[in-house]
C-alpha cells in the first residue's frame, strides 16, 4: 500500500535523530575536539601563573600535507582522465576529458573545493563534495529607455520577461520648420527576466552538516543521508518551490550549530537569528534528506530525495525520485566496514598535548631559572627594599647580607626537555610521513606509468603519505569524475561550445553514455617545477634516441604522439599553459601537412627502374597479346554458337508451323463431328415429338386410373 506524507516524515525524522551527526553525538564530541587542537585551543587544565602555551603540532602537520596534496591533484590542467573502453571511443574519451576538467576549474571552483575537502579529511574525519546538477532559476533586472512600439513588443513576447514598471509616452517629430509631421510613441521600462541555469555543482559540505546512517559502510550502501543547512526564502523559490509556501517557513533554529560548528565560528554569535527586517532574506532550516523508502507500497524500496523545512515541525517542500546520492567522501585512513576513517589529527593530539605539557614545564623552569626565589631570614631584611626590584637600589638587612639572604636556585632542565621534545617529534614523524627534512610527497611516486615513480625508494613516512593520497584518488576523486560524467550524460541534452587549447570544440555528452571509463590522473612530475623540467628533458633525450635506433628495428618503440605528449608536459611544467602556439598535434599536423614528395632516384635505382619498367613493359605486352588471342577466340566460339542457335530456331519454327497446321485441322475435324452429332440429335428429337401426336388421346377412365 503507498505511504502517506505523513509516514514518509516520521520515517525520516527517526532516520535524523539516529544518524551519525546529529547533535550531541560521539562524532560530533569527537570532530569538536580535532579541531580544537588544530586551532591551538587551551585544554582546560590551565594555571594561573603557569605557562599556558599550546604547541601546534596538529596544524603544522595538516599544513604540511595539504600543499602535497594540492599539488598532486591540482599541479596540471587535467584532474580527471576518460579511458576509451574501445578503439572507435578515443575520440569521444578525449573530448568527455577536456569537458569534464573545463567544468571543474571553469565552471567551478575546483581548488576551493578540494582544499575544503582535504583539510576537513585531514582535521575532522571525513571531507564531503556534494556534486549535483544545478537547475534552480536566477532572475535579474534589467531598464530599457525610449524603446519604439516595435522594440517594445519585441522585448515582452520573451516568455522570461516579465514587465515590473513601464511608462508610455508620445513625441512629436517635426521638421526644420517646426512643423509637426508625425507623432512617435515610446516605452521607458523594467524588466525582471528569468534565466535557468543548468549546470554541474560541486561544493564542498562542512562536517557537521553531513548525516548519515550509523550503520552505513560507504555512501553508496546507506539508507540513509541527510544535509543540513540553512536557506534564504529566495534561494528556495529559485529552486522552484512553491513562494507562497515559502513564504509561512519559520525562520532557523539555533539548534541547527551544533558544537564543532560553535568552535569553528567561536567569534561568532549564534545566540539567536539576527532579523533583518527583510523576510527574502531570513534563513530557514533546511534537511534534504537522501533514503531509501518503498514510498509506491511494491515491497521494493526506491530512493528518494526529501525536503523538509523547519525542526520538528517539519514541512515538506517535495518528495522526488533519483537515481543515486550526489555525495563523495575522502578520508584519510580508512577504517574497514565503517563509513568514518581516521583523521591526521587524532595521530598527533596526544604528542601536542604531552609536547604543550612538557613546554610549559620548561618555560616556568627557564623563569624560575632567572627569576630565582629568595629564602629570608625573617626581621633581618626590610621586605619594602626587597622587593623594589630597581638598578642601584638598596636593601637594608640588620646582619650581613650573606647570612639573612640566600638565594633558591632552581634545576634547568632545559636538556632533558628538549630530548623529549625531539623524540616526540620523531613519534610525529613516524605516525604522519611528516618530517623536518621533507614537507611534502613527490607527486610523480604516485604516478604507477613512470618509470620513477617505479623505482623511487620510499621512507616508511613517504609511504604514509602516499597510502593518504593514494586512498584519495581511488575513492573520493574517482567517485567525483563519475559523478560528474554521468550528470552532464543525463541532464545536458543540448550541444554546448567551450573554448579548449584556443579551439571551440561541440559538446555532446548525451552521446557518450556506456562509452568511456573514468581514472583520475595524480600529478604531472617529481618535486619542485625544476626537477619536473629536468627529468622530462631526459625523458626527451631518450625518446629522441630510441626514435633514431628503431629504424631497423621491427616495431616502433616511440612515436610522434609520445614526443609530443613529452613536449606538452614540458611546456605545461614550465608555466607556459597551452602547448599549440609551440609544438603541433602529429595527428593535427599529418592532416594539414601537403603530400611529401618523392627523393630522386639515386643512378642505381634509376637502372634497377628502368629493369623493372622493361620487365613490366613486356609484361603488360605479354599480358595484351594473350588478351586478344583470347578475344578473337571468344568471337569465335561466339559466332558458331549463335549459327548454331539460328539453325535450332529455324528447326524449332518449321516443326511448330506443322504442329500448329495439324492442330488446326484436328479442331476443324472435330468441330464438324460434333456439329453433326448435334443435328442428329435435334433431328431425332422432332421425329419423337411427331411419332407421339399420332397416337389415340386416352379417355377419362384411362387418365383416372393413370
Amino acid at each position: 500500500m503507498k505511504i502517506n506524507e505523513r509516514e514518509i516524515v516520521s520515517i525520516l525524522d527517526r532516520e535524523l535523530r539516529a544518524s551519525s551527526g546529529y547533535i550531541g553525538g560521539e562524532i560530533v564530541s569527537r570532530r569538536k575536539k580535532s579541531l580544537e587542537f588544530y586551532l591551538g585551543k587551551p585544554f582546560g587544565n590551565e594555571q594561573e601563573g603557569r605557562s599556558q602555551v599550546v604547541s601546534t603540532d596538529v596544524s603544522d602537520t595538516v599544513e604540511s600535507l595539504m600543499p602535497s596534496l594540492m599539488r598532486i591533484f591540482t599541479a596540471g590542467d587535467r584532474v580527471f582522465e576518460c579511458e576509451p573502453v574501445g578503439s572507435e571511443d578515443e575520440q569521444v574519451a578525449a573530448q568527455a576529458t577536456d569537458y569534464l576538467n573545463y567544468i571543474f576549474y571553469k565552471e567551478n571552483n575546483g581548488f576551493t573545493a578540494l582544499y575544503a575537502a582535504f583539510k576537513d579529511a585531514l582535521i575532522q574525519k571525513n571531507g564531503i563534495l556534494k556534486v549535483y546538477w544545478d537547475d534552480s532559476e536566477k532572475t535579474t533586472r534589467e531598464e530599457y529607455k525610449k524603446l519604439t512600439e516595435d522594440e517594445f513588443n519585441i522585448l515582452v513576447a520573451d516568455d522570461e520577461i516579465k514587465v515590473s514598471q513601464h511608462t508610455e509616452y508620445t513625441e512629436d517629430l517635426k521638421d526644420e520648420d517646426g512643423i509637426t509631421l508625425d507623432e512617435l510613441v515610446y516605452h521607458d521600462c523594467v524588466v525582471h527576466k528569468t534565466i535557468s541555469y543548468g549546470k554541474v555543482r560541486i561544493d564542498p559540505v562542512p562536517p557537521e552538516e553531513f548525516l548519515i546512517e550509523r550503520r552505513a559502510k560507504s555512501i553508496e550502501d546507506a539508507n540513509f543521508i541527510a544535509h543540513k543547512t540553512t536557506m534564504t526564502r529566495t534561494e528556495l523559490i529559485e529552486m522552484g518551490y512553491d513562494a507562497d509556501v515559502v513564504a509561512t517557513l519559520p525562520v532557523g533554529d539555533t539548534n541547527f550549530y551544533s558544537e564543532d560548528k560553535h568552535v569553528r565560528f567561536e567569534d561568532t554569535d549564534f545566540s539567536a537569528p539576527q532579523d533583518r527586517g527583510d523576510k527574502t532574506t531570513d534563513n530557514i532550516l533546511i534537511h534534504e534528506c537522501y533514503a531509501r523508502i518503498d514510498v509506491d507500497g511494491d515491497g521494493k524500496s526506491e530512493l528518494v530525495k526529501v525536503c523538509l523545512a523547519g525542526d520538528a515541525n517539519y514541512k515538506v517542500l517535495g518528495i522526488d525520485e533519483i537515481d543515486t546520492m550526489p555525495f563523495i567522501s575522502l578520508t584519510p585512513i580508512m577504517m574497514p566496514h565503517r563509513f568514518y576513517g581516521r583523521s591526521v589529527s587524532e595521530l598527533v593530539e596526544d604528542i601536542q598535548l604531552v609536547k604543550s605539557t612538557v613546554m610549559r614545564q620548561m618555560l616556568d623552569n627557564m623563569y624560575l631559572t632567572n627569576n630565582n626565589r629568595i629564602a629570608v631570614q625573617d626581621g633581618q631584611v626590610a621586605m619594602d627594599d626587597l622587593l623594589t626590584n630597581r638598578p642601584g637600589g638598596i636593601v637594608r638587612t640588620k646582619q650581613p647580607p650573606n647570612n639573612v639572604i640566600m638565594p633558591l636556585q632552581a634545576q634547568p632542565i632545559t636538556d632533558q626537555a628538549s630530548t623529549m621534545l625531539n623524540y616526540l617529534d620523531s613519534i610525529k614523524e613516524q605516525r604522519t610521513g611528516v618530517s623536518r627534512q621533507s614537507q611534502g610527497l613527490s607527486p610523480d611516486s604516485l604516478n604507477s606509468k613512470t618509470a620513477t615513480g617505479m623505482n623511487q625508494v620510499l621512507t616508511q613516512s613517504q609511504m604514509r603519505m602516499e597510502l593518504i593520497a593514494r586512498i584519495f584518488a581511488e575513492t573520493g576523486m574517482k567517485d567525483l569524475g563519475k559523478k560528474l560524467f554521468e550528470l552532464v550524460c543525463k541532464y545536458q541534452q543540448k550541444e554546448k561550445m567551450i573554448k579548449i587549447r584556443g579551439k571551440f570544440i561541440a559538446m555532446k555528452p548525451y552521446e557518450w553514455r556506456d562509452r568511456v571509463n573514468i581514472s583520475v590522473s595524480v600529478g604531472l612530475g617529481t618535486g619542485s617545477k625544476e626537477q619536473q623540467l629536468i627529468l622530462l628533458n631526459s625523458i626527451l633525450q631518450r625518446q629522441m634516441e630510441a626514435l633514431n635506433l628503431q629504424q631497423n628495428i621491427h616495431g616502433p618503440v616511440v612515436n610522434l604522439k609520445n614526443i609530443y605528449h613529452t613536449l606538452r608536459k614540458l611546456v605545461e611544467n614550465a608555466g607556459l599553459g597551452n602547448v599549440d602556439p609551440y609544438f603541433m598535434d602529429p595527428e593535427v599536423g599529418a592532416a594539414q601537412m601537403p603530400p611529401i614528395a618523392p627523393k630522386p632516384p639515386t643512378e642505381f635505382e634509376k637502372v634497377s627502374l628502368a629493369q623493372v619498367q622493361g620487365e613490366n613493359e613486356r609484361a603488360v605486352l605479354n599480358s595484351t597479346i594473350e588478351t586478344k588471342k583470347l578475344e578473337a577466340d571468344m568471337r569465335a566460339k561466339l559466332l558458331d554458337f549463335e549459327l548454331k542457335v539460328k539453325d535450332m530456331e529455324l528447326k524449332y519454327n518449321t516443326k511448330i508451323d506443322e504442329l500448329a497446321l495439324k492442330s488446326k485441322s484436328m479442331v476443324e475435324q472435330s468441330q464438324v463431328k460434333q456439329s453433326g452429332d448435334i443435328f442428329k440429335k435435334i433431328l431425332d428429337g422432332q421425329k419423337q415429338f411427331f411419332d407421339g401426336k399420332q397416337q389415340p388421346t386416352p379417355t377419362n377412365e384411362q387418365g383416372n386410373e393413370g
